[in-house]
């Protein structure tokens, strides 16, 4: 009878091992498996890449707080992070906006004392101009809503 359950025992070690092996490690996360400064910084570079130019160059990103989120009302978690952030836009960005007299083209904003990429009750929404060359400084959040066993980010992706 021993044998029978040493046997049974080894079979589902077996089959939970072979299931661990498939499964991405992200799949097992147990502790400490909230969003990460890195992912954060991930979220932002796509976003930059997407609203402002595919060759900007983030030269400096700084976590300044962040903070678990019990987001109510919705029936999950959140983690959110305030940082500061020094981008290059080597090519400039939005071009096709470059200021022209005093009159915004349509699609393009004037403003070049603020930029957003998730803060959405302050995002401009239409298109910014950057000179070629130009460092623009961002004091911005990003958020992640738990979701599916991970971290959906403000890009659209999961961490």
């Amino acid at each position: 009878m021993k044998s029978y359950k040493t046997i049974i025992r080894i079979m589902a070690l077996g089959l939970l091992g072979a299931f661990a092996a498939t499964t991405p490690a992200k799949a097992f996360c147990l502790f400490n498996c909230e969003p990460k400064p890195a992912d954060a910084k991930k979220v932002f570079e796509n976003l930059i890449k997407k609203r402002f130019d595919k060759d900007a160059v983030i030269e400096k990103f700084e976590i300044t707080r962040f903070w678990p989120l019990d987001v109510e009302g919705a029936g999950h978690a959140g983690y959110e992070f305030y940082y500061t952030a020094s981008v290059r836009f080597p090519n400039g960005a939005n071009l096709e906006c470059k200021p022209e007299g005093d009159a915004a083209k349509p699609g393009c904003s004037n403003n070049t004392s603020y930029y957003s990429t998730t803060i959405q009750n302050q995002m401009i929404k239409d298109k910014q101009y950057i000179e070629p060359g130009k460092v623009i400084e961002f004091k911005d959040e990003t958020r992640f809503d738990e979701e599916g066993g991970g971290w959906k980010g403000q890009d659209g992706n999961k961490y």
